[in-house]
């Protein structure tokens, strides 16, 4: 009886430790599908209309909170656990918003890849398959890398050319935050620049801003603000010829029926 009961408090403590571990939790969360979607709008800063939508990661905790992704993200690249949360996202994209994406063909989804995606050889194939099987294209899901993901040209340029000639956008997400020189710039070979939040929050202050929207300009990419909040921040972006954006003024992340329903009305 004694060693039965030994046994059993040894496994119910090995299951309490699995419990409080973040690693398992995320593992377990991972395995389970019980980290969601949801996707805020991008919208034209002309018409207003809606162009696509950045898919977020959501993970909702036992007591109805969300667990902030800066920290389960942060946890996945410590973990070695970003390919399957990536995989994951990506396959969750794929169900919620393949048939929307087939019925709207102008419209796309940018996917976040982290800095260990890049190594990555299933994700490329993942990416095809599922996209033969839903019948949309390559263009239609971009891929947003931040500047710590093109620290290395050399490691990154032929890894991002890749997913370039295979049909998909590349997005250089929190431009500004980093390395930001026109050089440096002209060596990625980017689709799109993402203005971060806080240079769209400073818009009164006009010093950063404009350097970053010339920069674009004169690379030729499409620019998306980020964080918009107010008509004033939006009207100022389109007097200066940024092209997109997403925040709170248009809507917060939804999830994918919810989206469905804004943007149906937005098309």
């Amino acid at each position: 009886i004694v060693t039965g009961l030994l046994a059993a408090a040894a496994f119910i403590l090995r299951i309490l430790r699995r419990l409080q571990s973040p690693r398992h939790r995320l593992q377990d969360a991972i395995d389970n599908r019980e980290i969601n979607v949801h996707y805020q709008p991008i919208v034209s800063l002309s018409s207003g209309k809606i162009v696509g939508a950045e898919a977020l990661a959501r993970w909702q905790q036992a007591d109805g909170t969300f667990l902030s992704p800066e920290i389960f993200i942060a946890l996945a690249e410590q973990t070695g656990l970003t390919e399957p949360l990536t995989r994951l996202i990506i396959e969750t994209v794929f169900e919620d918003m393949g048939s929307w994406l087939k019925s709207h063909p102008e419209q796309h989804i940018s996917i976040n890849l982290e800095a260990s995606d890049l190594a990555s050889e299933t994700l490329p194939t993942l990416l095809s398959t599922l996209l033969n099987r839903s019948q949309i294209s390559p263009s239609q899901i971009a891929l947003e890398l931040t500047e710590r993901e093109f620290a290395d040209p050399k490691t990154s340029a032929p890894i991002v050319a890749r997913y370039r000639n295979a049909g998909h956008s590349i997005y250089i997400d929190d431009f500004g935050t980093g390395y930001s020189s026109l050089s440096y710039l002209q060596n990625l070979d980017v689709d799109v620049l993402k203005i971060d939040k806080s240079f769209v929050d400073a818009l009164e202050y006009k010093n950063v801003t404009p350097h970053i929207i010339e920069m674009a300009k004169t690379l030729k990419l499409k620019m998306v603000a980020e964080g918009i909040e107010t008509t004033r921040q939006e009207q100022w972006l389109r007097q200066h010829g940024v092209h997109y954006g997403q925040g709170w003024l248009y809507s917060k992340p939804l999830p994918a029926t919810a989206f469905i329903l804004w943007a149906e009305q937005r098309l």
